[in-house]
């Protein structure tokens, strides 16, 4: 889920809309024209994973940094950044939550604020989910999901959300669900599957 100010939502579009536009085609393009991870070039087009959303928000880091440090722990890596905080859960025990934040050193500006739940286990929901969700009801954010389906902070609308996910519908039936890939793979002109493709498919 992809976390972003409610405020900025209102001034680009005058209103709420219930889905953001995510641009497949144009990732597409962008990352198989990557040569260097590196060195990231700026997408040249607009969509809801490029849009500026943060660039007049401010919120506390430190404080936020410390709501999430009681969700979820720091991850092992990325720990001397001055830009950017990582949080990665147990996986062995099922609680392979995460959450990502970035922002300018300088201005404390949010640059990039997102997190994933594990949905294996129910206390993920209940604590680390619901927690997150706290957060962004606190602090007036919204999420979207990999889709760009926009969402109140509200426990019910994000399980409604996540009955229709790819990980659910693996939880609840993994050869049913193993079986449509298949199907669809079998269906469609080979194609070699875009690095977009792939990351898409690991967020859902």
């Amino acid at each position: 889920m992809n976390i972003v100010p409610k405020k900025t939502i209102l001034e680009k579009y005058g209103t709420i809309p219930n889905e953001l536009l995510i641009n497949d085609e144009g990732w597409e393009k962008y990352w198989e024209n990557i040569v260097d991870i590196e060195n990231l070039p700026e997408p040249d087009f607009e969509d809801a994973n490029t849009i500026k959303w943060w660039k007049n928000i401010k919120i506390e880091i430190k404080k936020t940094t410390e709501q999430i440090d009681k969700l979820v722990t720091r991850a092992n890596w990325g720990q001397d950044s001055l830009d950017s905080i990582n949080w990665k859960g147990n996986s062995e025990i099922k609680e392979d939550n995460d959450c990502f934040l970035s922002f300018d050193p300088k201005t404390q500006i949010i640059e990039d604020f997102h997190f994933r739940t594990d949905l294996r286990k129910k206390e993920n929901i209940t604590i680390f989910l619901n927690g997150m969700l706290n957060l962004c009801e606190r602090n007036d954010l919204m999420v979207f999901n990999t889709n760009g389906i926009l969402l109140e902070p509200k426990s019910e609308l994000i399980f409604e959300d996540l009955k229709k996910s790819n990980a659910v519908k693996f939880l609840t039936d993994p050869e049913k669900f193993i079986d449509k890939i298949a199907e669809k793979e079998n269906n469609r002109k080979p194609k070699k599957d875009s690095f977009w493709s792939k990351i898409k498919a690991l967020l859902e």
